[in-house]
């Protein structure tokens, strides 16, 4: 039930504890003594509840942001809409509610701290959520790539198992020269040159190959990095790929529009093969 309206961050415990946790220091920077007595425990849960729900406007806002402006469409300009957003909602919520209950039980206008140093408080407090919330999605960025590199390191160690008749066999990445496409039928060639026909077609083989060392160069081929000798450029911004296969020299082409692609694979590939 709570998921369902508080959306995908798993924070309802965190700010359960960290709301009232900021309450009592607010009241601590705001009031030089404190007497714990019927009226501070009944402003002390009307604040609480009051910083519950601003905290979950500033959700509200933030789920929608990730929708309409993720992170990584453009980092800076989404942190900086989301804490001028947040303190917009959250701070006019405030702002409402306190004169709506001094009208109603105050004996006269709020005092003007309250618009000068609490609101200031105000302001850093929702600063530390939006940080909150930003720490949230490096982490899940941190976790994704972590489990990414962990999937495919794991994947390097396993190899490709394709079928040979009625036995299936694991061939390592580093035996494989190259995956190509003849006459419809799908091959995958080894170190020494040797073929074996495998099923599925390249748009499904690629997927399931590391990205650091196969790239598909076009329609007919899949290659391993380290059987590349090197490159030069064609007219038109094509590319002419040399790669070899046991004693045999293939050159194949690359589009215009893949080249940039494969330049930026081949050089980065480079440092860690």
């Amino acid at each position: 039930m709570f998921k369902k309206y508080l959306g995908k961050y798993n924070d309802l415990t965190l700010f359960l504890v960290l709301i009232p946790f900021i309450n009592t220091i607010n009241y601590h920077l705001t009031y030089a003594t404190i007497r714990w007595d019927w009226y501070t425990y009944t402003t002390y849960a009307i604040d609480t509840a009051t910083g519950f729900v601003a905290w979950y406007l500033i959700r509200m806002v933030i789920n929608r942001l990730d929708i309409k402006m993720p992170y990584e469409s453009a980092f800076l300009k989404r942190i900086l809409w989301q804490v001028f957003i947040t303190n917009i909602v959250a701070q006019g919520f405030i702002v409402v509610e306190t004169e709506i209950i001094n009208a109603l039980f105050g004996s006269g206008p709020l005092p003007t701290k309250f618009y000068t140093y609490n609101l200031f408080i105000f302001f850093i407090w929702i600063l530390v959520v939006n940080g909150i919330y930003i720490g949230f999605y490096l982490h899940h960025q941190w976790s994704t790539s972590q489990r990414v590199h962990e999937e495919e390191l794991k994947l390097r160690s396993t190899g490709l198992e394709i079928l040979l008749g009625n036995t299936r066999r694991n061939i390592p990445f580093e035996q494989i020269a190259l995956f190509y496409v003849d006459e419809k039928t799908t091959y995958l060639k080894d170190q020494d040159g040797k073929d074996y026909i495998i099923d599925g077609s390249l748009n499904k083989i690629m997927p399931s190959l590391p990205s650091e060392l196969f790239f598909r160069l076009n329609r007919k081929y899949i290659i391993h990095r380290n059987a590349i000798i090197g490159y030069r450029k064609e007219v038109n911004g094509k590319l002419e790929v040399e790669f070899q296969v046991a004693d045999n020299k293939v050159k194949s082409i690359v589009s215009r529009t893949t080249a940039p692609v494969f330049k930026k694979w081949y050089s980065v590939t480079s440092l860690v093969i």
